[in-house]
């Protein structure tokens, strides 16, 4: 009988909870730290509590790697009986989670770890795949091995309402953000090999802008995975995300659009209401 594949992941791919237990997959939480008191992403935090904490104090949460040992701890149960593990790292060029994993994964056989270069449902879209090629019945040495080769393929980008908490945790100069909010400039930030970036600059209305940012990521159809999208946000009001939404939906690109909410590490950046739009190309 062939060992069994557990597949892993931070919790920055912020995988809706009913897929998490589907396909079982164990999710290591990075720790969100208000001041003083740290917490564990998706488990004892909620991005309401992040905005908060902005709102009271004009500082931004801290977000912090996983720690090696508590990679060491998962991996050495999950592979006791001689099963394999398979872990979808955060970008190894925004955080040091993935090299903490793979300084875990030196010393416990039978893991193998891939360096997304991505986040949020960027990472996602490489999870269900793995989970995808498990139930074919490959092994962790074939899983890997192909899910690396399609981390080119990920699209990751997503649109953000205000600078400020990207101002508030060093990843823009004040002038920055205070000249784009003064202006109303909505900028799409982007992933290039696992990097941030600023992809594009809309002005406008958040209304308007977000659409206008759908048609610009659907605009090269004949490029695109058409087999699953994510669709996301970070606390948007429920009947604007289901506006647009739908008119992702209204697009008839996607066999299956899938819907997350970002988790604290991604909104601890990305501030409210941001919105994403993340597939992956042929």
């Amino acid at each position: 009988m062939a060992n069994h594949v557990y597949i892993t992941a931070d919790s920055p791919c912020d995988l809706p909870r009913e897929l998490i237990q589907k396909y079982d997959i164990a999710i290591t939480p990075l720790t969100i730290s208000l001041g003083m008191d740290a917490h564990l992403d998706g488990v004892d935090i909620q991005i309401s509590d992040i905005f908060d904490y902005h709102e009271r104090t004009g500082d931004t949460a801290k977000t912090s790697a996983v720690a090696p040992q508590t990679y060491i701890d998962l991996f050495s149960r999950l592979t006791r009986d001689g099963d394999e593990v398979v872990h979808i790292a955060l970008s190894s060029k925004i955080s040091s989670t993935c090299q903490n994993a793979q300084i875990a994964a030196s010393e416990v056989s039978g893991v193998y770890v891939i360096d997304s270069l991505a986040l949020h449902t960027g990472m996602a879209h490489l999870v269900l795949e793995a989970c995808d090629r498990r139930e074919r019945g490959m092994n962790a040495a074939q899983i890997a091995q192909e899910i690396t080769a399609l981390i080119p393929k990920v699209q990751t980008s997503f649109m953000v309402n205000t600078l400020d908490y990207l101002k508030a945790g060093g990843r823009c100069s004040a002038l920055t953000a205070f000249g784009a909010n003064l202006l109303g400039i909505k900028p799409c930030i982007g992933m290039t090999d696992g990097a941030l970036g600023v992809a594009k600059k809309y002005r406008g209305k958040v209304e308007r802008v977000y659409r206008q940012y759908i048609d610009d990521r659907l605009a090269e159809v004949s490029a695109i995975d058409t087999r699953r999208a994510f669709v996301s946000h970070s606390g948007l009001d429920e009947n604007f995300f289901n506006s647009l939404l739908d008119y992702v939906k209204s697009k008839n690109i996607f066999d299956e659009v899938l819907t997350s909410i970002a988790g604290c590490t991604i909104s601890t950046h990305s501030g409210p209401d941001a919105f994403a739009l993340i597939y992956m190309t042929k």
